[in-house]
C-alpha cells in the first residue's frame, strides 16, 4: 500500500508515516519509481502505533510496545508496567487539571464581570 493510501485509511498524515520510518519504527519498501510501499506487517505496525498514540502513549513508549509486540518470548508484566506507568502519569495530569479548573472557577466567581476596570483575575495573575 502506498503512503497516501495508508495515511487516508488511518487518518494520519504522510509526514507522520515518514517520521516513523525515519526513526526506525517501520520500514518501507521502494518501488521502481522510488515511491514508498508498505507491506502488511508495516501497515499493522502503523495501526498499532495509531491506537497506542490515541491512548496517550509517547513515541518512545510506542517503540517499546512494538518491540514487545514482536517478541514472542516477551513477558506480559513488561507490557503491563508500561501501561501502569502511563496510567499513573495520566492520573497525575487529571489531578493537576482538576486543581487548575478549581482555581479558575474560583477566579471567575471572584470577578464581577462588570464595566468597571477592577478585575480580581488580573490582580491574581499579577501577584508576586
Amino acid at each position: 500500500m502506498l503512503i497516501t493510501e495508508i495515511a487516508k485509511k488511518l487518518n494520519i498524515t504522510p509526514r507522520t508515516i515518514r517520521h516513523y520510518e525515519e526513526i526506525g519504527v517501520i520500514k518501507a519498501n521502494r518501488l521502481e519509481n522510488n515511491y514508498r510501499y508498505f507491506n502488511t506487517e508495516n501497515i499493522n505496525k502503523l495501526k498499532f502505533l495509531v491506537r497506542a498514540r490515541n491512548l496517550g502513549f509517547s513515541l518512545e513508549e510506542c517503540k517499546e510496545l512494538i518491540k514487545l509486540f514482536g517478541n514472542s518470548s516477551r513477558k506480559s508484566e513488561n507490557v503491563r508496567d508500561i501501561a501502569k506507568n502511563k496510567l499513573t502519569k495520566i492520573s497525575k495530569q487529571i489531578k493537576e487539571l482538576e486543581d487548575l479548573k478549581e482555581s479558575l472557577e474560583w477566579l471567575v466567581r471572584k470577578c464581577p464581570g462588570n464595566s468597571k476596570p477592577e478585575c480580581p483575575i488580573l490582580d491574581e495573575l499579577a501577584r508576586e
